[in-house]
């Protein structure tokens, strides 16, 4: 069964098509990013390929944030207003913890399922009436918030995307070809499990044939993907948006983007359905930054 979309706004992080006709010159070989060189650890793409067996879960927190530290030596001035409150408030703060963040700490009180938790609104409010001894508001901005381990300290399967930008933290961009998407869109068919195994599955099928593929999840959004090979900062042409001759051949190989396993067509033109579909064809996008 095919799917007809007008407009496919569901991709990781879309870059832009290349143009049906136009190749670009090839470009100089001091300019590619040759992979050739690159370790990748535990990544090996010629290994037997077998179910993963479970699917690897977001290690992500809910928490309610109350303080923000950032600067040097934020983490200890975190521990101090931690023991402080202790003193003062010491319900209060047996539900405080002190959270990393990528740049600086966060006392962040509670645990939750998701911004959705329906203790999430009761706790925020409860936190706005706490005032301290001149009777001012304990707490200034309170919000929740996700905390995700530091990808350095990260358990990461190393068919995951995140093990590229762990392994090379500073090669900004980095890009690879999204060629299958899973998402349950609201039908009730692929919750979180399913998705994240149906994409962990697919890569490890890629792998058996001796693809180089990675499967990522972004569960803010409800997606898993899967994406093959890396590609350096000249994947696609700033100016014209034409892709690089590496892409363009990874894109003959993998001709469709597949939703939830099927085929997908796009309309040539959405305002004009009568010029006809075409199969849609794998997007462009960047590994994500921590």
């Amino acid at each position: 069964m095919r799917t007809v979309l007008a407009i496919m706004m569901i991709g990781l992080w879309a870059i832009g098509c290349s143009p049906e006709t136009t190749t670009p010159a090839p470009k100089a070989q001091d300019d590619l990013l040759d992979l050739s060189t690159w370790d990748f650890g535990e990544v090996n793409i010629d290994e037997p390929s077998s179910p993963l067996g479970r699917s690897y879960e977001d290690d992500s927190v809910y928490a309610i944030a109350v303080v923000t530290f950032s600067g040097i030596g934020h983490q200890e001035s975190a521990k101090k207003a931690l023991a402080s409150l202790s003193v003062q408030y010491p319900r209060l703060s047996q539900q405080l913890q002190v959270r990393d963040r990528s740049r600086g700490s966060v006392l962040a009180f509670g645990s939750y399922e998701g911004y959705d938790d329906a203790n999430v609104a009761r706790d925020i409010d409860t936190l706005k009436r706490i005032v301290n001894p001149q009777g001012k508001p304990l707490f200034g901005q309170i919000f929740i918030s996700k905390f995700r381990t530091p990808l350095a300290n990260r358990k990461l399967h190393p068919h995951d995307l995140w093990s590229i930008r762990k392994e090379f933290p500073t090669i900004i961009p980095i890009y690879t070809l999204e060629v299958a998407v899973w998402g349950d869109f609201g039908g009730g068919q692929f919750p979180k499990s399913k998705r994240r195994l149906a994409a962990e599955s697919y890569a490890s099928e890629l792998r058996a044939r001796g693809n180089e593929a990675f499967f990522y999840h972004n569960d803010d959004r409800d997606i898993s993907s899967v994406t093959v090979g890396l590609f350096g900062h000249n994947a696609v042409d700033a100016s014209t948006g034409f892709y690089s001759s590496e892409v363009d051949a990874m894109i003959a190989r993998f001709p469709e983007r597949l939703v939830n396993g099927e085929q997908v067509l796009e309309y040539l033109d959405p305002m004009n359905q009568s010029f006809g579909t075409r199969v849609q064809q794998p997007i462009l996008a960047e590994v994500p930054v921590d």
